[in-house]
């Protein structure tokens, strides 16, 4: 008899492992799902938001009071920075306006919240001719004012719409340049040394822009004045 209550113990012990393994191999698979889930949440959280086009459905006809040169757009803008464009937030088609996250990456005039709502004229249903809407990682120098009446946080418009904004982009040493798009601002730079004029840089920084930013090509953009960081942060620093 006590050999057979010996056994009797040793299975039920045997059994109540088991049952306790089980629970136990429960726990970690719901464990595991949920790390899974959030996991998938994550990445989800962190997929670039795109506007809905980046040419709008009709051409928007827009008459400018001001044509900056670069002394008047440096002296008339609050903040005057390089940025980029984070993801697309929402656009107002009544005024024509699209929102965007942006990040300062250097500000070299005025004082502006690391993280800021940028505004862009132009939305899905219209935008300026040969003016896209912008994308995520787009880097650019541009003139900024406060906007007021904007329901969204740190909301800054660019004061001379596409005439203001200057295109970064780098070598293939890394070296980073400033590219005029449409040759508007670039002719009014009192810069002598313009890169634009040089096959071999114009190459490299073309072909980064387009790297980076595909319409780029499509909009056969003639990038007519390219000129190098340094240059263009003494002249401002000059102002």
């Amino acid at each position: 008899m006590s050999a057979l209550f010996h056994l009797y113990l040793c299975g039920r012990k045997a059994a109540e492992w088991w049952i306790y393994m089980k629970k136990f191999l429960y726990i970690l698979l719901i464990l595991a799902l949920i790390m899974a889930n959030t996991g998938c949440a994550n990445n989800a959280d962190n997929q670039m938001v795109l506007p809905p086009s980046r040419i709008g459905e009709g051409t928007i006809h827009a008459s400018f009071e001001d044509e900056y040169s670069f002394e008047s757009a440096l002296a008339t803008a609050d903040v005057v920075a390089r940025i980029e464009v984070g993801n697309w937030i929402a656009e107002d088609t009544d005024l024509q306006k699209t929102y965007y996250e942006a990040t300062v990456l250097q500000c070299f005039k005025g004082s502006i919240p690391t993280t800021f709502t940028l505004l862009q004229d132009g939305c899905s249903t219209g935008t300026l001719k040969g003016y896209p809407l912008f994308t995520s990682g787009n880097e650019m120098l541009v003139f900024l004012n406060e906007a007021t009446e904007v329901n969204y946080d740190s909301p800054y418009w660019i004061i001379g719409s596409f005439m203001t904004i200057l295109d970064v982009s780098y070598d293939d040493s890394g070296a980073r340049y400033y590219a005029d798009r449409y040759g508007i601002l670039g002719e009014t730079i009192n810069i002598a040394a313009n890169y634009a004029l040089q096959e071999d840089v114009f190459a490299e920084v073309y072909s980064r822009l387009v790297e980076a930013d595909p319409i780029v090509k499509d909009m056969q953009y003639p990038y007519p004045y390219i000129f190098t960081e340094s240059d263009l942060t003494s002249l401002i620093e000059d102002q």
